[in-house]
């Protein structure tokens, strides 16, 4: 990966962003793929979007200073937004329990769905 940082940083001054964007997609692939060794390219272009959105909305916030280093707040941007979706995505995957379809079957709902056998439907018996 080859970024001229300062032509990065005149670029954003002179407000050519479609140049600051085509970089940053750049840092956060090459991040994805380098850094946390994701290969699959539909997941990747997944959370490129996500870092590219999250730098749109502070760029519209004039959140980044324009004699600061670009190319330094891109990696430490796109990089925190690479782990807060892995962190969420953990998490997603600890605390949702799966069950497979073969267990949504007649003979095995019971096994999913935890059921009450003394509340009755209340919205079967607002209706009568």
């Amino acid at each position: 990966m080859e970024i001229n940082k300062e032509e990065l940083k005149t670029k954003y001054k002179e407000g050519d962003l479609n140049y600051v964007f085509k970089q940053a997609q750049t840092i956060s692939e090459f991040l994805l793929i380098q850094k946390f060794k994701i290969y699959d390219e539909h997941y990747r272009q997944d959370m490129t979007q996500e870092c590219l959105e999250n730098l749109y909305k502070k760029v519209l916030r004039n959140k980044i200073n324009p004699n600061d280093n670009i190319f330094s707040f891109i990696w430490t941007n796109s990089n925190f937004r690479i782990l807060e979706i892995l962190r969420k995505e953990r998490n997603r995957k600890r605390i949702a329990t799966f069950s497979s379809y073969d267990d949504l079957d007649n003979n095995n709902l019971s096994s999913c769905i935890d059921f009450d056998t003394n509340v009755g439907n209340r919205y079967a018996e607002v209706g009568a």
